[in-house]
């Protein structure tokens, strides 16, 4: 007995639509060719958890720069009302015997009961020297001269911020050459690592935000990089953040400080939240080597901006982002005040009651 005509039409168009949909795959099409497979938008999205932390714990350390003078660390440890163990330092560096024999920065700190982290100049100022020139070894000597002199004062423990800051154009240690920067950096590092008695550490410290050079294209490696460092000051040039409109109020204040910090100094492409996740994904701790309040000549600063100290000390104490040690910047220099102890007063009895602890 012969099938019913209807189901004879209801297999022939089924068979013809499976035929249809094996053509389609077997032939393609040029705007799916280009995609190999269709798993890569889900395993673009995120995930119901987030990868492991490996990196241990850290005990954030406390540190200050108010300039080359012990002195003035204690005063300002007597002002906030606990220890500061670790001090902030810059070399000289009109020429090459300034940073390979920093001899009265050795001398400031030797015997003094705190940790220094030193920021190191990578090159002198006469512009025939170069990074690339760096690169290739040649001045591997003065390094090897720089770390002798600090292991023979005692301080083989000293924090090196080799280049701070390399990512602003106005450095002189800028380039458009990652490939050289990344060689240079490690000729520095390995050449003071490899002298009898170190137990040297070395900071990667760029500048926060968004700045002339991509300083992610710049990491040297995390054989040679101990923290991830970033400096974050209160500053920005986000629509809407700085400078302050004329006339602006409280209420136009915080809005524009709070655009501040989402857009620059937290979020952004380069802010905060990046540099916490990329450190994150190298295994290395965080660490703040400069950030404060900041009343710049330009006006992109937010001044006495408390809320700007209340999200760092919320960044600082957070444990996911392992800071293992951050540094107010306590001085007014001729780019415009920082001072929490006579600049910022206000600004300063919030920070005591902050970090007081």
């Amino acid at each position: 007995m012969g099938l019913p005509v209807g189901l004879i039409l209801v297999l022939v168009l089924a068979a013809t639509a499976v035929m249809q949909l094996l053509g389609q795959k077997d032939s393609g099409d040029a705007s799916t060719a280009a995609t190999p497979t269709a798993a890569a938008p889900t395993a673009a999205a995120p995930t119901a958890t987030a990868p492991a932390d490996a990196r241990p714990p850290v005990d954030t350390q406390m540190g200050i720069f108010v300039g080359a003078d012990p002195n003035l660390v204690r005063e300002f440890t007597d002002w906030l009302g606990r220890d500061v163990p670790y001090v902030v330092d810059f070399s000289s560096r009109q020429n090459w015997a300034q940073i390979a024999e920093p001899q009265h920065q050795i001398d400031t700190w030797k015997d003094q009961p705190y940790r220094k982290v030193f920021s190191l100049a990578m090159l002198p100022d006469d512009p025939a020297d170069t990074i690339e020139r760096g690169a290739t070894g040649e001045y591997n000597h003065y390094f090897a001269d720089l770390a002798r002199r600090f292991i023979a004062a005692n301080q083989e423990d000293t924090i090196f911020r080799i280049g701070w800051e390399f990512n602003i154009g106005e450095s002189r240690w800028s380039t458009d050459n990652p490939e050289a920067f990344i060689a240079y950096w490690r000729h520095i590092v390995t050449t003071m690592k490899a002298q009898p008695g170190q137990q040297f550490q070395f900071d990667w410290n760029p500048n926060n935000a968004d700045n002339k050079y991509d300083a992610a294209k710049y990491y040297p490696g995390s054989d040679v990089v101990d923290y991830i460092g970033i400096d974050a000051y209160d500053v920005s040039w986000a629509a809407g953040a700085y400078p302050y409109p004329e006339n602006c109020d409280a209420t136009c204040r915080t809005a524009a400080q709070k655009i501040a910090w989402d857009q620059s100094i937290y979020g952004g492409a380069r802010g905060l939240r990046f540099w916490s996740e990329f450190a994150r994904q190298q295994g290395k701790p965080m660490s703040l080597p400069e950030w404060g309040l900041w009343n710049r000549l330009d006006n992109h600063g937010g001044g006495a901006n408390l809320d700007y100290l209340r999200r760092m000390h919320e960044f600082i104490t957070d444990p996911a982002n392992r800071v293992a040690y951050q540094a107010y910047f306590e001085y007014n220099g001729p780019d415009g005040p920082h001072k929490l102890m006579t600049t910022f007063p206000r600004a300063g009895e919030l920070f005591r009651t902050l970090f007081a602890k």
